[in-house]
């Protein structure tokens, strides 16, 4: 199952890869070192081009005794903090040196750029819609890990969606990550998506997918498709989020939920092609 509201126990070592941006400075490590039995930590842009805002960028943390800390600190901040929670057997350090390998995302015409691989939205597609290739996954992941990132909290529950990696039988990992066009307009198109994560929690809750992977995945769509069409019509963010939240009120399945989305969309493209 591609989602989950609980995360196994790890088998291997457990990190956790937190933004640190949008909490109060110092706060993470602060937690961390009141909370943990064994601190550990690297700063993810240690040693690369971002070395300048090292301490505001994302901090791997060595949660593999430390699930307390990791579940608590989780619940309060999803939806406000990106993260992600990888199992691997690599050391901190190898990791760190990985993933900060891995910051730059290659695009069409030479065009490169920051790879925010800890947002959920990122996440959503590269790996869980498998939008990066077999050899770029194997890359960012490393062989036989598994990456579990919260999507929303619907009700009392945090979605979490997860993608592991095999052992990479038969795939030469890239020597750069990559992006199609396709990939890539999607990706601006989810801006500020965040925004609606509360709305597709209540929307999972309203028409109880928590347990259909395929429907909770169309919800997506349509959603990612609805936001990207509001940029478009130059909607504000607030009116995009409050236009959803009425259709889901009054919407009584989800097909008429994603009818109204759908809708939104059709009419944005007329509009444009007057």
């Amino acid at each position: 199952m591609r989602y989950a509201v609980t995360l196994p126990a790890p088998k291997k070592q457990r990190y956790w890869l937190v933004d640190t941006g949008s909490l109060p400075e110092g706060e993470v490590l602060r937690r961390f070192y009141g909370e943990a039995t064994q601190p550990m930590f690297r700063w993810l842009y240690d040693g690369t081009a971002y070395q300048g805002v090292r301490d505001s960028g994302p901090v791997l943390l060595d949660i593999t005794q430390n699930s307390d800390f990791w579940q608590q600190c989780c619940t309060e901040w999803v939806g406000v903090v990106a993260s992600v929670v990888i199992d691997t057997n690599e050391s901190l350090d190898d990791l760190q040196q990985r993933l900060a390998a891995n910051l730059t995302i290659h695009t069409t015409g030479n065009g490169k750029g920051l790879l925010r691989f800890h947002e959920p939205a990122v996440l959503h597609l590269l790996l869980g819609e498998e939008l990066l290739s077999p050899a770029g996954r194997l890359t960012l992941m490393g062989k036989n890990t598994s990456w579990y990132w919260a999507l929303c909290r619907s009700q009392e529950n945090i979605i979490y969606e997860h993608c592991s990696s095999g052992n990479g039988e038969g795939i030469t990992p890239s020597n750069a990550l990559r992006l199609d066009d396709a990939t890539q307009q999607r990706l601006t198109g989810l801006r500020q998506f965040s925004r609606l994560m509360p709305l597709m929690g209540d929307a999972i809750n309203r028409f109880g997918l928590l347990h259909s992977e395929s429907e909770i995945t169309s919800l997506w769509r349509a959603l990612e498709r609805y936001w990207s069409a509001t940029w478009q019509t130059n909607l504000p963010r607030k009116q995009a989020v409050e236009n959803a939240r009425d259709m889901l009120v009054s919407s009584h399945a989800l097909e008429q939920f994603m009818g109204e989305l759908g809708a939104y969309v059709q009419n944005s493209s007329l509009g444009a092609m007057r």
